[in-house]
This record gives C-alpha cells, structure tokens and sequence, in this order.
C-alpha cells in the first residue's frame, strides 16, 4: 500500500480560511471519516501530517484509529518568533522556550518534531522564500533533543542555505527543498536523510487554469521545472526521495494530491512504480512507524497484491 509522508488535514486545498473555521467550531469529524475513508479506497493507509494550531489532534487521532489508519502528527510545529509558520503552531524565541513547548507535546504524544526553517516559496519573485528563522547551534540543539527522546524531526526548508544547516544538524526528513543544488543532493544522499519534494503545490497551480495567479505564472513555471530538474537529479544520486503531497495547500486536495504527485514525479524521471514503491519504502522510514504498524503496512499490501492477481 502507500504512505503519504506530508498532509495537511484541517486544510482542504481550497479555502483556506473556511477549513479552519470547520475545526475551529468543531464541525469537522464526519468530514475527516470521509477523507480517511478516502484514502483507504485509493490504498493510502498511512500519513505524516506538518501539524497545525488547532489544537484538534486528539479527536483526528482517533478517528483514524477508528478508520484503521495510520495517523502521525507533530501536534503543532515550533517555528521562530515573528517569522513564518503562526498558522501551524506555536512561536519560540530560545532554547529555553523549546524545552519547555517540546515537553509539552510529549506529554501529548507528539509522533514527530516539525520545525518550519524558511517561509513559503514566493509565487512573486523567483528564490524568495524568506529568511532562514534559526541558527546552527538552535537548530541542531532542537534536533538532539528531539532525538534524545527517539522522535524523529522533519524540516522545512527552502533555499540550498537552509537545506544545508538542516543537514548539518542532523534532520531526519527535508520538506520541499526548492531551490537545491547537487551538493545539497549529494549531502543528503550521503547522510541518508529522506527528502520530502513535494511537487503538488506548483505543478497543479502550472497546470491548471488559475485565474488568481496567473499574472505570476512566468515565476511559477520557472521554479516549478527547476525543481523537476533538481528532483531527477536526486533521484540519479541515490537520494532517499518520499512522496508527500502537501495536501491541504492551494489546489492540492486529499487523496487526488498523492497521485498528483506520483504523476510530477513521474514527470521528472522518476517511474510510476518506482514513485509508489518510494512512497512505500521511504515513507516507513519518514514516518518512523514500528514493527507492528510496518506488519500492518505490509500485511494490506499483500491482500491488495493477492487480489489484484486473482
């Protein structure tokens, strides 16, 4: 079966602001039953959520138990005072800070550390994605910690700048990585660190007739090819490459986002079987899962293969 290692579940890829006010007033668990349902439907048993500021996770969580689903969820993110990422958790300014929020989300059973390191790639000016919110030293001391306690840590960077400290400090994944280079590739194979490229985002607002944005689709072709370029030649390099939607951002919607991004993938040297056996392969790893959930993975992917061949 496959695994969607980056999702986004209280968005929905189309309003962004409407999604939120679902979980907000707490409209949401038919509407989750759903999507998880329709994931199974299409063989998609396991997901990495990027977390949010809801603070709904408990409920999320159990629905998936309930739909037997694997669910991992960082809870929320932990991202530097007064740059990018409000919206997906809460704002430390220290090591002193971290320390106290990180222990609070163990407390809550947090599956994974997810720290934004970079803003969002700008749809306006072609390798502008913000500054980088930490330092070195306050980045691998996140990682450690995290670490320390057998939780994995996912990155988000863009820039080679950011992926590059994200590498030195010991990530486990690195989500999107626009704007790489190959010594970042290199590094990354050689450290064995799972890159996350999601691809979605940019090749469905290429794609499709976007009247809101189509006065910066010059920009939007121009990083969405460079990134078809740096992800084959990732793939030629040996990199740990995982699938991950980004499902919940602008026009990448559940379920359909995972094969949208099998299908850029694919776009960029990289075979349909291949892309899934990635999503399977990288994403135990990515997602970190057990012995038993790996079993479990393992023992839908059979009956699915045993009765597509009867």
């Amino acid at each position: 079966m496959f695994i969607d290692s980056h999702i986004h579940i209280t968005l929905d890829g189309i309003n962004f602001k409407k999604s939120r006010e679902r979980f907000k007033k707490g409209n949401f668990k038919k509407y989750i039953h759903n999507i998880f349902k329709g994931y199974k439907e299409k063989g998609i048993y396991a997901l990495r959520d990027g977390g949010d500021d809801l603070e709904v996770y408990k409920e999320i969580k159990e629905i998936a138990r309930k739909e037997n689903i694997i669910y991992k969820s960082p809870i929320y993110a932990l991202y530097k005072k007064n740059h990018y990422a409000s919206f997906l958790g809460r704002p430390i300014g220290n090591k002193y800070e971290f320390k106290r929020e990180f222990e609070i989300l163990k407390n809550k059973g947090i599956d994974h550390l997810k720290i934004p390191l970079t803003g969002l790639v700008s749809f306006k000016k072609y390798k502008d994605v913000g500054e980088i919110a930490f330092s070195l030293d306050e980045l691998k001391y996140m990682i450690d910690t995290a670490k320390d306690s057998n939780i994995s840590v996912m990155v988000h960077a863009n820039s080679k700048e950011a992926v590059d400290m994200a590498i030195k400090a010991g990530t486990n994944t690195i989500e999107h990585g626009y704007f790489i280079e190959e010594r970042e590739l290199y590094n990354m194979a050689k450290n064995n660190i799972i890159w996350i490229p999601t691809l979605a985002p940019f090749g469905n607002i290429y794609y499709k007739d976007n009247k809101i944005l189509k006065k910066h689709i010059n920009v939007i072709e121009r990083v969405y090819k460079k990134h078809l370029e740096i992800v084959n030649k990732g793939y030629e390099l040996g990199v740990n490459i995982g699938v991950g939607s980004d499902s919940g951002a602008y026009l990448v919607r559940h379920v359909e986002g995972f094969f949208d991004e099998i299908k850029y993938l694919n776009e960029a040297g990289i075979s349909e079987k291949e892309a899934l056996k990635l999503s399977f392969e990288n994403g135990i790893k990515a997602l970190n899962l057990t012995k038993e959930e790996i079993n479990f993975i393992r023992g839908i992917k059979n009956d699915f293969s045993r009765s597509r061949h009867k």
